[in-house]
């Protein structure tokens, strides 16, 4: 750090060789209180840039972004560890009057949704190897198989993609203003109650097995219902019934295709007899 004390003044020195005695030099004075290199101008500037800076990271969110960049997805896994713990704990409310899924959140994510799909595929494939072990090597010769973990890859990350796009398209043909992240974000969360019921199923018992994973079934359904029935019929009074009867079967087919994976985890994750 420099001593103010130790500062140099400089000033603009000219050559004045007017008629005289000879050569002779003439100070200027600074001009202002800026000095004679417009120090007022710079510290103009420098406000101007801090200006700059207080407004310009607040609203660049990748909102605006091309949907082509990485920038515009960005914002989709812009969110906090408390955010992230609310919601999958909402997925666990299964009263009724529980608030829906977004009342209290700004947007949407797919953090969460990614994370839980990408857990369960491990976790899947390492807990149904473990069952198989403990069922069966007492009989032969145990080996670890690797193609659950591709199984479950194909299961889970085709769930959270095919069947959200084919809700958001056919909310659109009910027009419905959804999102489609806003649905991925809803289905994807729906699928974090089957990750307690992976452990569950290690154990030996077939009957809890299959309590677990019917159990998981129906609070992952109530789940869905309440954010998208509550979206497709609850809210829409003034529709005929024909519109409510689309919704009646948009949601049966969503129920049917999740009982398709629940089932598919029981028969071949953990079913050994």
């Amino acid at each position: 750090m420099v001593d103010e004390s130790s500062k140099l003044v400089v000033t603009d020195v000219a050559i004045d060789d007017g008629a005289g005695d000879g050569l002779g030099f003439k100070d200027f004075e600074p001009s202002g209180a800026g000095g004679a290199y417009g120090g007022s101008d710079i510290e103009d500037d420098q406000g101007l840039l801090a200006e700059e800076g207080k407004g310009g990271g607040d609203h660049d969110d990748g909102s605006n972004a091309s949907i082509c960049s990485i920038k515009y997805y960005r914002q989709f896994f812009n969110v906090t560890s408390a955010d992230i713990t609310s919601r999958l704990l909402r997925t666990l409310d299964v009263r009724p009057e529980a608030p829906l899924f977004y009342i209290d959140d700004a947007k949407p994510d797919m953090y969460g949704p990614f994370w839980i799909c990408t857990t369960l595929v491990f976790l899947m494939a390492a807990t149904g190897n473990v069952a198989h072990y403990l069922e069966t090597s007492k009989k032969t010769k145990w080996k670890y198989d690797f193609e659950k973990i591709t199984t479950a890859a194909w299961i889970f990350y085709s769930s959270i993609s095919i069947i959200p796009i084919a809700v958001w398209f056919a909310l659109g043909h009910l027009n419905h203003a959804k999102s489609l992240v806003e649905v991925i974000s809803i289905y994807g969360y729906s699928l974090f109650v089957f990750i307690p019921t992976c452990i569950i199923c290690v154990a030996p018992i077939e009957w809890l097995r299959w309590t677990s994973i019917i159990l998981s079934f129906m609070m992952s359904s109530i789940f869905i219902v309440r954010n998208l029935g509550n979206l497709v019929i609850i809210r829409n009074p003034e529709r005929n019934r024909s519109t409510k009867t689309k919704g009646y079967v948009l949601l049966g087919v969503i129920l049917f295709c999740h009982a398709t994976i629940a089932l598919l985890m029981k028969i071949y994750f953990f079913d050994y007899d």
